[in-house]
């Protein structure tokens, strides 16, 4: 693994790329300021657009013209043009001569790179996705969710009725779970712990990472039951099937009873507070004395430092009535459930790790 820069330094250069960002706003006429924000949506869309029409691909073996880009792609080539050349105001693509050409930022959108970020993209930016977007002023005046309002169903029945958007929605978690890996890896020693259970884990991404760290250890999956079978797979593709035993059920429900460490990745900020303890309570019931709980979570910074829990909080309010929390709001959650908050341990990344242990 490439060595990371610590904590601090990643803090200060993030404090002075702030600072410059601030300074540039302040430049232009507040008129003007607002008229950008209020067309920010439209850098997204074309990421999305670039992403889903395979833009990036066919760019991948260098600089083309857009009407070679539109042959290849089967799509109109004045058009083509006009997307790359919006694309290259936000930094996607390069526009040399009568050629367009990849920046690093368009090479993540790659279908088959490493460090692909595609997936991300093609669920931000879905047409699926933005159109819950557009109820926060609702959600706001209600304070809840607004997926229902828009689908007819809550976020989690959408993605059992709509394989097309799961596909896309599994593959970004997963995605968003490697990004995190590094910088996870990078602060916390997995080795002392003989078994890790990944407490709604998905396909299985996460506890493969982990087993990976802990090569000594065993692992458990608790999921849902029509998780384990893609889990299963996962798994036995990456060659750990031996050292892990997957769990169908529900986390309010039960829970493995002989972990060591038990592991949430942004499962709790998908609940409200009373939600978030029934869960967290299940868990301290199953959990043995000695046991370690390690929530990862972006833990929201106190004034207005920019951070991107910030905006996270508002995407919980607005699928699933969740919420992003401060490392005092997570301390009180914990006590309710009957733990003790021990240690909240920064990262590169957005997201932070929580630990804590049960309450004597």
């Amino acid at each position: 693994m490439t060595r990371l820069p610590p904590v601090r330094v990643v803090r200060a250069a993030s404090g002075l790329r702030t600072a410059i960002q601030g300074l540039s706003r302040r430049m232009v006429p507040p008129e003007v300021g607002a008229l950008e924000l209020g067309a920010a949506f439209m850098a997204t869309q074309a990421a999305h657009a670039v992403a889903r029409l395979g833009v990036a691909d066919a760019l991948s073996a260098g600089p083309r013209s857009a009407a070679d880009v539109a042959a290849d792609l089967g799509t109109d080539a004045d058009a083509t043009f006009r997307l790359l050349r919006a694309s290259a105001t936000y930094g996607i693509v390069r526009h040399v001569g009568d050629r367009f050409d990849l920046t690093a930022v368009g090479r993540t959108l790659l279908s088959a790179a490493p460090g692909s970020m595609r997936s991300v993209v093609l669920m931000i930016g879905d047409p699926r996705y933005q159109a819950v977007w557009g109820q926060l002023p609702e959600a706001v005046r209600t304070g809840g969710p607004r997926a229902e309002a828009v689908h007819g169903v809550s976020m989690w029945e959408l993605l059992d009725r709509d394989p097309d958007y799961a596909q896309d929605f599994n593959d970004a978690m997963g995605r968003l779970t490697q990004l995190d890996w590094p910088t996870v890896e990078a602060v916390y020693d997995f080795t002392p712990f003989g078994t890790i259970v990944d407490v709604g884990g998905g396909h299985g991404q996460l506890l493969a990472l982990m087993l990976g760290a802990a090569p000594a250890a065993d692992g458990v999956l608790l999921e849902q039951p029509s998780m384990v079978g893609p889990t299963e797979k996962h798994l036995g593709d990456a060659g750990l099937l031996d050292r892990c035993r997957l769990v169908g059920g529900s986390f309010f429900e039960t829970a493995p009873d002989d972990g060591d460490l038990y592991v949430l990745r942004r499962v709790v900020h998908d609940f409200d507070d009373d939600t978030a303890v029934e869960l967290l309570t299940n868990l301290r019931r199953h959990m043995p004395p000695g046991a370690t709980l390690l929530l990862m979570e972006s833990v929201v910074p106190a004034g207005d430092e920019p951070h991107f829990a910030k905006s996270l909080d508002l995407d919980m309010l607005l699928f699933v009535g969740g919420r992003e929390r401060t490392e005092a709001e997570f301390a009180a959650l914990l006590a309710r459930a009957g733990f003790r908050m021990t240690r909240v341990v920064p990262t590169i990344s957005t997201i932070s790790l929580v630990e804590a242990r049960p309450e004597a």
